[in-house]
């Protein structure tokens, strides 16, 4: 072996005890020296192994490049197969004449110039109806007004609860925020109401029961899994699980307003509780003015698009308007004057974040509403603008009556028992669990929600008074009633669609209550639309009769062609067509894609060439007998460069004069059958004259774009199919591509048994095929070197274990005859 930096091959290891206190030997050298025997025999087992992993890694190295070169060039889902006949196909189609622009045409047909379009009499159109533009009043309107009342205002919603599981690097924050509603799983919305203890406590224990927690072993659990929340009299309580988790409050803007100090934390390992200080009564509900909830509180509107934030007029000044004698020639009421202050102030804004005149803020005095149009500056309203209310001081929105999102549109977001008439909901339904159980209320009575029907299609479908108009699109478009409906904010209109084609989709909506208010179809209407087919009118080559089509869609399939038309043409104003008009037809092309299969066929000519010089090289290249894989030992004394680089001249020669690399590189050699060679000469595909390229293929692109455009479907043959006859008429011969697939499942089919996979897979496995992986000819052969060398370390262990006691054993003895001597030299002369 070539010397490594003066390194031995020792693979000695420290060697348990201590030796030579007595005798003064080198116990550890003496025992490597005389183990050396065996620990030669595990470092040659280590090499073999190693060379032997590396021998597979270069095998598994030529399968991938011939795996690939399949996948690329014989696999059925590749654009690149030389078998399919899409890729030799006349695929590439073009369309001619004056109509062309309303008929397009894809797909592979050699037929498709036997077929010309005479004509679109009917473009095909799914069942569609709309409800009229402008369904909703178009006005984004405040609720009534009362500047007099004295609100109370909930505090815990929108307040959160901060708490921590874990410890250290494991630690997980998990915050329940307290939400004013939220959507839950079946699509209903639920609201929570802080108002009370009791009920905020319902409100809290469900939400608590929402968050998800990561437990041990990552168990998905709720964070009320871990604490829970209770009443004692008037004062809230928390308390652990007393699983002992390391479980802690951190925090939270919810704390004080529970009656707990803003400032808790609080760990509730071993299930302790904690109790607030204060009633929960105290700071559930703040009260306050209307002047105080306005007080420069901020409201942000989006006008087709645009956002803009304004904010509402200080406390001091709409006090003093509330507070003020008005003349009846200035004002009718103190009300009316704060409520036009508010106006003027949002009016002035709003012009400058739009522009004067787009946006109308008006004041209905009767009931006390704020109202907002969108507005034409040239005069009239603009029913094509859209308002919108992005998002709001929680305050305002309170005292205005507003709900975020509403618009002067429909509201998609508001619950319908607030826009139908509650006398509408005549059905009861039990609400009932994940698992199909009744849900029951603390009395054990089962919980029901109130709902009606309407009916699309003979099918029908229930509207709760709980959902909202963004709930009820989503349960029609998902009940099979055979329609998609859709809301056009821009327009204010609803459209529904049929999801079946042509003439097979029909809308039918039977009119009530429900679509009287939501759609405008009355109880005593109904609608009944369906949809249409196309018509075209095609001619086939031989044929002087045009042949109508009826299709169900505006795109359709004819002898391999997919056809699309976009407008109608050839017929006249009675419907008859017009047949002698050779300006109105629509003729098709088709031609091969030459430069697509020329790139294609150069690619994998280049490909193959790369892997003949690859496994060429591998089974010629000689190794250097001087280079060993290196031991750890010797590993310690190289730079990482220095191991890089002994390696690569250790990995050389591997797979020289391999057998079946060497039967690999004969079979590529002759890949192109003679019967065919002449023939594929003249299309510019030949083999390599020259040994030394060892069947290299050479391509003349010239040549064979020369001859795809004579004769496209030879070319196709010579490579794809299994069985060609030859020039001469002689005999038939395998094409080229056929021979090569021939030789790829030979050497890497990692299809059915084991028995029946390829050469390479057989012999080192490929992560291509699983099962290989575990069951080939090195594995087992890896395996088998493992088992040696585990027991020579056994027998390593054993040798060195005798050793030490025979050392163990003549230290014991020398320090015995030391003292000995000591003890006799006293009694010396």
């Amino acid at each position: 072996m070539a010397t490594v930096g003066g390194l031995t091959t020792s693979t000695s290891s420290s060697i348990r005890g201590y030796g030579g206190l007595a005798s003064g030997l080198d116990r550890d050298t003496l025992i490597e020296g005389m183990t050396s025997g065996t620990t030669s025999k595990i470092t040659q087992q280590q090499k073999k192994k190693q060379q032997l992993e590396w021998k597979q890694a270069a095998i598994q190295n030529i399968t991938s490049k011939l795996l690939d070169f399949s996948n690329k060039y014989t696999s059925w889902s590749s654009s690149t197969n030389l078998f399919s006949s899409m890729f030799w196909g006349r695929n590439k189609i073009t369309t001619t004449g004056t109509n062309s622009k309303f008929v397009s045409v894809s797909g592979s047909g050699a037929s498709a110039e036997g077929v010309t379009i005479m004509g679109v009499k009917q473009l095909a159109q799914k069942a569609k109806w709309s409800t009229k533009t402008g369904i909703s009043n178009q006005e984004l309107s405040t609720g009534s007004i009362d500047i007099n009342k004295t609100y109370d205002i909930p505090q815990l919603a929108g307040k959160e609860l901060e708490f921590q599981l874990g410890a250290g690097e494991n630690a997980k924050t998990y915050t329940l925020t307290l939400k004013e509603s939220e959507k839950l799983d079946d699509g209903t919305v639920k609201t929570y109401d802080y108002s009370t203890p009791q009920k905020a406590l319902e409100a809290i224990k469900e939400q608590l029961g929402r968050v998800e927690v990561t437990g041990a072993g990552g168990k998905s659990e709720k964070l009320s899994d871990y604490v829970s929340i209770s009443l004692n009299g008037n004062k809230f309580e928390l308390t652990g699980d007393g699983k002992g988790n390391n479980f802690e409050l951190t925090g939270g803007s919810a704390l004080q307003y529970l009656g707990f100090a803003k400032d808790l934390k609080h760990n509730f390992k071993d299930g302790k509780t904690v109790q607030a200080t204060e009633d929960a009564e105290k700071n559930l509900i703040d009260h306050v003015s209307f002047a105080r909830l306005m007080d420069g509180k901020k409201l942000t509107f989006s006008y087709n698009g645009k956002s803009a934030e304004i904010t509402m007029p200080d406390a001091e000044s709409l006090q003093k308007l509330a507070d003020a004698k008005y003349p009846n020639d200035l004002a009718n009421s103190k009300e009316e004057a704060v409520l036009t202050a508010v106006k003027s102030s949002m009016q002035i804004q709003l012009d400058a974040a739009f522009g004067k005149g787009r946006v109308e803020v008006g004041l209905d005095t009767t009931n006390n509403k704020i109202t907002l149009k969108t507005m034409n500056p040239a005069g009239g309203e603009d029913a094509t603008s859209t308002l919108k209310l992005v998002s709001g001081n929680a305050d305002v929105k309170y005292a205005l009556g507003l709900q975020e999102g509403a618009s002067n549109r429909m509201n998609m977001s508001e619950q319908l028992k607030k826009v139908l008439n509650p006398t509408v909901f005549d059905k009861d339904e039990v609400v009932k669990d994940e698992n199909g159980q009744p849900l029951k209320d603390d009395a054990g009575n089962a919980i029901t929600r109130k709902y009606t029907t309407l009916e699309i299609n003979g099918k029908s479908i229930n509207v709760y008074e709980d959902d909202t108009m963004n709930s009820l699109m989503e349960r029609i478009n998902s009940s099979n009633a055979g329609v998609k409906v859709s809301y056009q904010e821009a327009a204010d209109k609803f459209t529904f669609t049929s999801t079946d084609d042509g003439a097979s989709g029909t809308i039918n909506i039977k009119g009530n209550s429900v679509t009287d208010a939501l759609f405008g179809i009355a109880a005593t209407d109904s609608v009944a639309e369906r949809g249409q087919d196309a018509i075209v009118a095609v001619k086939y080559a031989g044929s002087d009769e045009a042949v109508e089509l009826t299709r169900g869609s505006n795109s359709f399939t004819v002898d391999g062609l997919t056809i699309n038309v976009k407008g109608k043409f050839g017929y006249d104003e009675s419907g008859a067509l017009i047949e002698n008009d050779p300006d109105t037809v629509v003729e098709i092309d088709a031609q091969v894609d030459a430069d697509s299969i020329v790139d294609t066929v150069k690619s994998m000519i280049e490909e193959y060439n790369s892997i003949i010089e690859l496994v060429n090289k591998e089974v010629k290249t000689k190794p250097d007998r001087d280079y060993e894989p290196l031991t750890s030992e010797q590993k310690k004394e190289l730079s990482e460069d220095e191991i890089e680089a002994w390696e690569k001249k250790a990995k050389e020669g591997l797979l020289y004069a391999d057998s079946d690399i060497r039967s690999l590189t004969s079979d590529l050699r002759f890949i192109i059958d003679g019967g065919i060679a002449q023939e594929l000469a003249e299309m510019g595909i030949s083999t390599s004259t020259s040994y030394s390229d060892n069947g290299k293929i050479n391509f003349d692109e010239s040549k064979f774009r020369a001859a795809l455009s004579s004769n496209p479907e030879r070319v196709q043959e010579l490579f794809a199919e299994s069985s060609v006859q030859n020039t001469n008429g002689n005999g038939y011969s395998k094409g080229i591509g056929a021979n090569l697939k021939s030789v790829l499942d030979k050497y890497v089919n990692t299809t059915g048994a084991m028995t029946s996979k390829g050469i390479l897979i057989r012999k080192a496995g490929h992560e291509s095929s699983p099962m290989s992986v575990t069951e080939n000819t090195m594995y087992n052969q890896l395996k088998a070197i493992k088992e040696q060398i585990s027991k020579l370390q056994e027998r390593l262990e054993t040798e060195r274990d005798r050793y030490i006691k025979q050392f163990t054993s003549l230290e014991t003895l020398i320090s015995q005859m030391n003292n000995q001597s000591g003890w006799l030299s006293q009694f010396g002369g």
